[in-house]
């Protein structure tokens, strides 16, 4: 089989698509998809650890740490310790986190809408594995 025919190439584009698809979405924000998709998680949770993050990420620790050190400086989230283990860090929305998700939680979710529709099976197939 030709590279240029492969599974993997296209999963790549399809993967750097959806990147620029969520990103116009976010755009204004000046955010990028992956840091809006971590306010959502955390906005949805009770309580979110660094490694509640690194498992939705699918990343390790220091990935996700770096992600959320920059989302912290920019005052999106606030990371303090865990009361009942300071070894644990907590993870908060700030006033203006919780701005960017009202704002752009309604325009994320009709893309994420408009993506499913158009790429369902595929995605049923990719969840699978």
């Amino acid at each position: 089989m030709d590279y240029y025919e492969s599974a993997l190439l296209r999963l790549r584009r399809v993967a750097a698509y959806l990147s620029l698809k969520y990103g116009d979405v976010v755009k204004d924000a000046e955010i990028t998809p992956v840091q809006f998709e971590v306010l959502l998680f955390i906005s949805d949770q009770r309580t979110c650890s660094i490694t509640d993050v690194s498992r939705f990420m699918v990343v390790d620790k220091s990935t996700s740490s770096r992600v959320l050190r920059g989302m912290e400086e920019r005052g999106l989230i606030q990371v303090r310790s865990d009361e009942a283990d300071r070894r644990r860090r907590i993870l908060k929305l700030t006033t203006k986190g919780n701005s960017l998700v009202s704002d752009y939680r309604t325009p994320w979710m009709v893309t994420e809408k408009e993506v499913r529709t158009k790429y369902d099976k595929a995605i049923e197939h990719l969840e699978r594995f």
